[in-house]
């Protein structure tokens, strides 16, 4: 009796697995451009008298070596990080002089790709806030938002301040972008 209740039990189980997995839903596909950092950012107090407004990023800038040789069951070798922060004051008010396209912009958008107004920008990050940075001038892919929250920022960089590749982690050595 209890080897039939066991095996009706583990049927049902597989069988709840397998639809499961079936009705799931498919992961992104690999992505096709540069992972966005994780940083900080936080409002600036705006200049008295001007519409301008900016925003204060701070992203960590890593150097990376490989330290050891490969030896099984004795050593093997280690990555030795070396970190130093940046920080980036974006101006984020549109300057009808530069002619630049919205998307051109420094811009703050939410995981779907909403453009947030100053007034969402300055309610939210009105204190130092974890984001996500945007190196390469657009939305990151989403294969690199799987694992975020859904109400995590994500900052785009624009013209002039993107594409930013010395902000995305460098071998130790390596010449770094101008």
């Amino acid at each position: 009796m209890f080897k039939m209740v066991g095996c009706a039990a583990m049927c049902s189980l597989a069988l709840v697995c397998a639809c499961v997995v079936a009705n799931a839903e498919e992961p992104p596909a690999l992505p096709k451009d540069v992972p966005p950092v994780i940083g900080t950012a936080m409002i600036l107090p705006p200049d008295p008298g001007h519409n301008n407004w900016s925003l204060r990023l701070a992203v960590p800038k890593v150097a990376w070596k490989v330290v050891g040789e490969r030896r099984p069951k004795r050593e093997w070798p280690e990555f030795k990080v070396e970190v130093e922060e940046a920080t980036l004051d974006l101006n984020m008010q549109y300057d009808p002089a530069t002619q630049l396209a919205a998307d051109a912009q420094n811009r703050v958008l939410d995981l779907k790709g909403k453009r947030l107004s100053a007034d969402e920008v300055f309610q939210r990050l009105d204190s130092k806030k974890p984001v996500l940075v945007s190196v390469s001038g657009r939305m990151p892919d989403p294969f690199y938002l799987q694992c975020t929250k859904p109400d995590t920022l994500i900052v785009v960089l624009g013209i002039p301040s993107s594409p930013a590749p010395e902000l995305l982690p460098q071998p130790v050595g390596r010449p770094q972008a101008d």
